[in-house]
C-alpha cells in the first residue's frame, strides 16, 4: 500500500460537490412539501428526478469507501489497534446520525455507520475481489431496487478504487478522465432519454380523466419510473464526478471552484448544518406557503452562507467543528485545532 502523507484535495472538492446535490433533495423531504400543480414546480421536480435524485448520494457513498481506505491506511502508523480506532470513529458517527435523525428521519449517517462496520472485512481482501464483489452487489441492488442496501456496494467500490491507486490519478490524467466522462456521458444520455420516455407526472390528478380511472396502472408506471432513476444513477454520478475532475485539472477553474474544497473539508459539519439552516429558515418564515422553487432559493442561500463560513473557519482552524469532535473522540486525545501563523 502506498502511504498517503498529504491530503488529497480533489476528494474535498468531490465531497463539497456531493453536498450541493444532497441538500436539494433533503430540503423537499424536510419541508414536507405536498403535491403541486404549478408548472414551475412540476418542471423543477422533473429536474430533480433526472439530474439530482440518488446521483449525489452515490458520490458521497463512494467517497466514504475511499475515506475508509485512507483512514485504515493511515491508522497503520498510529499507536493502538487500527480496528479499535476505526470502531470508535464509526460509533461517534452513529451518535451524530442518531441525533441528526431527530431532525431528519431519512438522514444517512446512521446508515453509513452500520455499513461502515460491515465493510471492515473487505479491507483485507484483494483489490480485484473487492472490485468484482462491489460490482455484483451493486448490480443486484439496482436490479432489485434495494435502495437501502446501496451504500455497501459503493463503499466496497470506493475501497477497491483506492486500492487500485485511483486516488493518485486525479491530476495529470486528462485522457483517463476524458474517456471516463465520454463513456459515462453516453450512458447518461441514454438514461435521460429513457427517463423522458417513461416520465410520469408527480400526481394522478394531473392526468386526463380517463387515465385517472386506472390508478393501478399509474402506480405501476411511477414505480417503473423511479426504478429507472435508480438504475441510471451510477453512470450519471460517474459522469458528474469525472467532469468535475477534468475541470480541476485546469488552473483557472480549480481556482474558481476553490470554495467547494473548503465546503467539502467540513463535510460533516456542513451536512448537519444544512438541516439546521433549513429548519432556521422554515421557523423564521413559519406559516409561509413553500413551493419547490422556493426550496431552490433557500439552498442557494445556504450554499453561500456555508461556503463563506467554511472558508473563514479554515483560515484559523485545521478542522471543522464537528470534524474536530469526531477526530478527538476517535483518538481519545486532545488535538490542537488552531492553525499556526
Amino acid at each position: 500500500m502506498q502511504k498517503i502523507n498529504n491530503r488529497i484535495e480533489t476528494l474535498d472538492f468531490l465531497r463539497g460537490f456531493a453536498l450541493l446535490g444532497i441538500i436539494l433533495v433533503n430540503i423537499v423531504a424536510i419541508a414536507n412539501l405536498g403535491a403541486s400543480d404549478l408548472s414551475s414546480d412540476i418542471t423543477y421536480r422533473k429536474f430533480l428526478d433526472f439530474f439530482i435524485e440518488s446521483k449525489f448520494f452515490t458520490i458521497f457513498s463512494y467517497l466514504f469507501g475511499i475515506g475508509f481506505y485512507i483512514f485504515m491506511q493511515r491508522a497503520e502508523y498510529k499507536i493502538g489497534n487500527k480496528y479499535i480506532i476505526y470502531l470508535r470513529r464509526i460509533f461517534v458517527l452513529a451518535v451524530f446520525g442518531c441525533l441528526h435523525m431527530l431532525l431528519q428521519p431519512g438522514e444517512a449517517l446512521l446508515v453509513y455507520a452500520i455499513f461502515g462496520i460491515i465493510v471492515i472485512p473487505f479491507f483485507k481482501l484483494n483489490k480485484y475481489i473487492n472490485l468484482v464483489l462491489g460490482l455484483i452487489i451493486l448490480t443486484l441492488t439496482l436490479y432489485l431496487n434495494a435502495k437501502i442496501l446501496t451504500p455497501l456496494p459503493y463503499f466496497i467500490l470506493g475501497l477497491a478504487s483506492a486500492q487500485f491507486g485511483l486516488i493518485f490519478k486525479f491530476e495529470n490524467h486528462k485522457r483517463l478522465w476524458g474517456l471516463v466522462a465520454t463513456i459515462s456521458g453516453v450512458i447518461s444520455i441514454l438514461g435521460w432519454y429513457m427517463l423522458e420516455k417513461n416520465y410520469i407526472v408527480p400526481q394522478i390528478d394531473l392526468l386526463t380523466t380517463q387515465e385517472q380511472q386506472n390508478s393501478e396502472k399509474y402506480i405501476s408506471a411511477v414505480d417503473h419510473y423511479n426504478h429507472l432513476i435508480f438504475i441510471f444513477s451510477p453512470s450519471m454520478s460517474i459522469f458528474y464526478a469525472s467532469c468535475l475532475i477534468l475541470l480541476l485539472n485546469v488552473n483557472w477553474s480549480r481556482k474558481l471552484l476553490a470554495p467547494l474544497k473548503y465546503y467539502g473539508r467540513m463535510a460533516l459539519t456542513n451536512y448537519i448544518g444544512q438541516t439546521l439552516l433549513i429548519y432556521l429558515v422554515l421557523i423564521t418564515f413559519t406559516g409561509a406557503h413553500w413551493t419547490y422553487i422556493d426550496t431552490l432559493w433557500i439552498c442557494l442561500f445556504i450554499y453561500f452562507t456555508q461556503m463563506t463560513i467554511s472558508v473563514l473557519w479554515l483560515k484559523f482552524f485545521k478542522l471543522g467543528p464537528l470534524e474536530y469532535v469526531w477526530k478527538t473522540a476517535t483518538y481519545m486525545q486532545w488535538i490542537d485545532n488552531k492553525k499556526t501563523k
